[in-house]
């Protein structure tokens, strides 16, 4: 509890406080739709909390019903948790359609069999799946409003939600006074201070309507609230005052009329109360509530002229470096030695165990040596291979026909690529477009949401022993809307070489995914500039971490990259993604997994080299999360140079690959 703020802590205690209400919401006497939608939402939107959501709705849903009809409604919500908790058990993310149709069928499943047991009825059954439908429209709304951009879809979210717990307040009282018209005069007073009169009157409508769908009841407070709304709005030049004023002054005029005498005693009471809570309500809450509601489609149209131009010079920005790279690889050009070695590689070596140390470890030592026998020529005995390669070689015989069956004197001058070059030219020349608009244009600052969530982040590196350059790059920067990257990248080999595969996969990536590219695209993109710029077998490996801080979701792809370690509590969690390098192949599969993020995670990236530094590679991934799970409150850069320490002292101080740490801490802004 001492890792997770308070605010935290009272959000999982509304939750519940939300869920038990829902879920005692009752329409036509009968129906519950609430209670099975609110466990589907939050199994989508906040699964940590699922089964407490779950008993507390199971509560609320068996308080005050028959015996056999309580245990059915809890036993359908437990059997709700235990569908989703077996669903999301390979911690893969799931659309928003994909649970709520899974809980629907639940619910009909549960229901139906209770049917089946106690007498099956027509009547029973259309009731069951209308009572479905309705869970799976209410979750679907709910879900859609938490992460949709667009105000009118939160607003939608946020109505139908109230809406449920006025009709879960229906049998609460207060001092003789019913909760649900207290609350329901209280959305009626606020809307005419905030829209004036059609805002009133509209509320005042809705909610008179709220004891017709409890039970089948004639919906006399209708016009009598509509009124209300109407005239309480009907002062809305003349402030706060004057509001509350109209509404006083309506229900004094109104409430015997529609009420009677008893009744319009407890109307004066309740909504004297209410006004009362009303006038002591301080400025600055009514003011953002205010902007929060109005004036939606203005300030959307307003943002978007804000970003295209600042978008424009960062597509750029972005063209332009990938032009660059493709000229570049272009005239670098290849030669007929290295689309030899590259032959030999994927013929003979490819799923060799010893491929990493002959083609990386000591790709430079290998290489001279293929190419000196293959500007000799003939025929190639076995006995002719150096004697440090036979003995390590399973392949030396395979090895040996591929040499000589390549073509006699192979070396030859570099030629061009033309297809690197031409898209080059294309891509330069796109660039210098945009940057000329970019010019014409006025740029304003783009309008940021606050995030909820901050980072902290760390991160630490060696290179191998006796080299002075690590072929690791990191890489970390905000994307905008509220969006982190991070991105490990570790080059094939080691050195400068490989530095230099890594550094332009990463920065490569970031001009992307800042200029807006999709992420699958993105690394599609990236994948072919380095195909395109060496033909000799070249890769790098990218380990990418795009942070939603406002929504709290982690989206995780990984190209030939190490597990990330998420560390929560004592807890530590693997997410292993996995694809090829970038480099190799012309098209690649891109997986992504999403990961819900808690205040006081810890995201932890290594390269390959930190793994493997145990002599025992079955232990590569757990030393690793011994050491997380002994982790105690340090601050990123710390914990990053602590577990780089621990993997060379592994390696027994000399590092046979490239070492790389880097660490991300979530908290609350």
């Amino acid at each position: 509890m001492s890792r997770v703020g308070g605010a935290e802590w009272l959000g999982a205690v509304a939750w519940l406080g939300v869920a038990f209400i829902l879920s005692r919401a009752t329409i036509l006497a009968e129906l519950k739709p609430f209670g099975p939608g609110i466990v589907m939402a939050v199994a989508g939107l906040r699964p940590r909390l699922l089964w407490p959501v779950v008993v507390s709705a199971g509560i609320g849903s068996a308080w005050g019903l028959p015996g056999l009809d309580s245990w059915i409604r809890l036993a359908t919500l437990l059997s709700l948790g235990v569908t989703y908790t077996l669903y999301r058990g390979n911690r893969v993310s799931r659309p928003p359609g994909a649970l709520v149709a899974l809980g629907a069928a639940t619910v009909i499943l549960v229901r139906g069999l209770s049917q089946v047991i106690l007498g099956p009825s027509f009547y029973g059954w259309m009731l069951l799946i209308f009572e479905a439908l309705l869970a799976a429209g209410l979750a679907l709304a709910w879900s859609a409003a938490a992460v949709s951009r667009y105000r009118e879809e939160q607003l939608l979210g946020l109505g139908l939600l109230a809406l449920g717990l006025l009709l879960g307040l229906q049998e609460w009282r207060v001092g003789g006074m019913s909760v649900q018209s207290l609350v329901g005069r209280l959305f009626i007073l606020l809307a005419a201070l905030i829209g004036g009169a059609g805002a009133g009157a509209a509320t005042g409508a809705v909610l008179g309507f709220l004891p017709s769908l409890t039970s089948l009841t004639a919906p006399a407070l209708a016009g009598l609230l509509a009124l209300v709304g109407l005239t309480a709005g009907a002062f809305y030049n003349l402030g706060k005052l004057g509001v509350v004023g109209g509404f006083i002054l309506a229900h004094l005029l109104l409430s015997s009329y529609f009420l009677g005498a008893e009744g319009a005693n407890l109307a004066l009471k309740e909504s004297g109360l209410v006004a009362l809570v009303v006038l002591l309500l301080p400025g600055s809450f009514l003011k953002g509530l205010t902007a929060c509601i109005t004036n939606v489609n203005n300030g959307n149209i307003r943002r978007e002229n804000f970003v295209i131009p600042k978008r424009w010079g960062q597509v750029a920005a972005a063209l332009k470096r990938l032009g660059e790279s493709l000229e570049a690889g272009g005239n670098n050009g290849t030669t007929s030695l290295n689309i030899a070695l590259r032959q030999i590689d994927r013929l003979v070596c490819h799923g060799c165990p010893a491929h990493k140390v002959c083609w990386e470890l000591e790709g430079d030592k290998l290489r001279e040596v293929l190419k000196g026998l293959l500007k000799k020529g003939g025929p190639l005995l076995v006995s002719e291979l150096p004697e440090w390669l036979k003995s390590r070689c399973g392949k030396a015989r395979e090895l040996a026909q591929a040499l000589a069956a390549q073509p006699w004197g192979c070396a030859s001058d570099k030629v061009a690529s033309p297809l690197g070059l031409l898209l080059g030219a294309q891509f330069q020349a796109l660039a210098r477009l945009l940057e000329e608009m970019v010019s014409e244009a006025s740029a304003t600052d783009e309008e940021e949401l606050d995030p909820y969530f901050t980072l902290e982040i760390g991160y630490a590196s060696c290179a191998r022993d006796q080299d002075f350059t690590c072929g690791d790059s990191f890489l970390s920067t905000p994307l905008g809307r509220g969006k982190y990257l991070l991105v490990l990248s570790d080059g094939m080999g080691a050195g400068c070489e490989a530095r230099k595969e890594s550094r332009t996969a990463v920065e490569l990536l970031k001009d992307l995914l800042v200029a807006g590219f999709p992420r699958e695209l993105a690394l599609r993109l990236v994948n072919l500039v380095l195909l395109l710029r060496s033909p000799l077998e070249s890769f790098a490996t990218l380990d990418v971490a795009v942070l939603d801080l406002i929504q709290g979701r982690g989206m995780f792809t990984k190209l030939g990259a190490c597990p990330t370690f998420l560390l929560r509590d004592t807890q530590v969690l693997t997410i292993k993604p996995q694809s090829l390098p970038v480099g190799i192949l012309e098209d690649i599969p891109v997986e992504v997994v999403e990961e819900e993020l808690q205040p006081g995670d810890i995201l932890v990236m290594v390269s390959d080299g930190v793994l493997e530094a145990h002599r025992d590679l079955s232990e590569k991934d757990k030393w690793l999360v011994a050491a997380l799970r002994r982790v105690s409150e340090c601050h990123p850069q710390e914990l990053a140079e602590r577990l780089l320490k621990q993997a060379v002292a592994l390696a027994g101080g000399h590092p046979v690959d490239d070492m790389s740490v880097a660490v991300a801490r979530i908290q609350v802004s």
